[in-house]
């Protein structure tokens, strides 16, 4: 019986990682030497996103080096005292408190898209939700399709139509995420919003938390209808926040599990963004992480499926 992707992994990689973490093997070369022994099947973020589920496993050979970047193999030796997540994104019970802020409402966001249905790609930047040049978030609405186990099975005549009708394949939506109630700091998400999704054909603000009183809500709608911006509060009143599970909790959470967990939230729409009908080339798409992530939608559309594994992808 032929190895699944996570079963060729967990046999290969002790084989090329080294034991002490200062040698270890960033995401990209290891990458590159994986591929030299399992061909060119898997998508980069696909790779990735095992690298990252593997090393997460108390019992794994394999480890992420702790608020770094590289993969090395465990030993007793190098593993005592180490506390790890699923996904260093969604780790931060030993920073400030605005960072476990924020790393919670991330994985609140990711978990209400993912359990919806859709399939989100985590920018590496969304832990600090500083940069202007990549969203938080891409999420990605898939075709019609049926579900086979916990596999999404496309449905081949459905895409067709969509061809015919000149419709797009698959939907992408780029993500900013907010849970600033001060109006010039949700300004600032706002306008981050609008300028990192140039390459995406709709952009959305994302406010976790209670909803921001009238004042910043009227400013928020002026602003999405001149910029067509969409804007989503997943509203949930701070004491209810407060007692949810920290963020890693979040994210590994099986899905029944998380829909119970988030149950408090009421998402509620403040503007409904348009869609974009800009032109972009080739050079703007095929960069960094965001080729990363049109590398993924090319194999799901090239298999003719998404699995279960690659419905929380991240490029971290």
């Amino acid at each position: 019986m032929q190895m699944n992707l996570r079963e060729q992994l967990e046999e290969l990689l002790p084989k090329l990682l080294p034991t002490s973490p200062t040698e270890a093997i960033k995401g990209t070369e290891l990458i590159r030497l994986v591929r030299q022994k399992l061909g060119e099947g898997y998508s980069d973020a696909s790779l990735r996103h095992h690298f990252s589920l593997i090393a997460a496993e108390p019992e794994s050979k394999i480890a992420k080096v702790e608020r770094g970047q590289g993969y090395y193999r465990r030993t007793h030796s190098n593993t005592s005292g180490q506390t790890r997540g699923i996904l260093p994104i969604f780790l931060g019970e030993n920073n400030s408190g605005t960072n476990n802020t924020r790393a919670k409402a991330l994985a609140i966001a990711v978990r209400y898209y993912d359990t919806s249905g859709h399939g989100v790609f985590v920018f590496s930047n969304s832990e600090e939700g500083n940069s202007w040049l990549q969203p938080d978030l891409a999420i990605v609405e898939w075709p019609e399709g049926d579900w086979d186990g916990k596999s999404l099975i496309f449905d081949k005549e459905a895409l067709k139509r969509r061809q015919m009708l000149g419709n797009a394949q698959i939907k992408v939506r780029s993500a900013c995420l907010s849970y600033s109630r001060d109006l010039e700091e949700v300004r600032k998400d706002f306008f981050r919003t609008l300028a990192t999704s140039s390459w995406a054909q709709t952009s959305e603000l994302i406010l976790v938390g209670e909803l921001p009183d009238e004042l910043i809500c009227h400013e928020l709608r002026d602003l999405a209808a001149k910029y067509g911006v969409s804007i989503k509060c997943l509203d949930i009143p701070g004491p209810c926040l407060n007692k949810l599970p920290n963020a890693e909790e979040i994210f590994k959470a099986e899905d029944q599990d998380c829909i119970n967990i988030l149950s408090e939230l009421s998402p509620i729409h403040l503007a409904v963004g348009q869609r974009k009908n800009n032109i972009l080339s080739t050079e703007e798409l095929m960069t960094g992480e965001v080729q990363a992530l049109f590398n993924w939608l090319s194999t799901c559309l090239e298999k003719g499926c998404v699995e279960e594994y690659e419905f929380r992808v991240s490029c971290y």
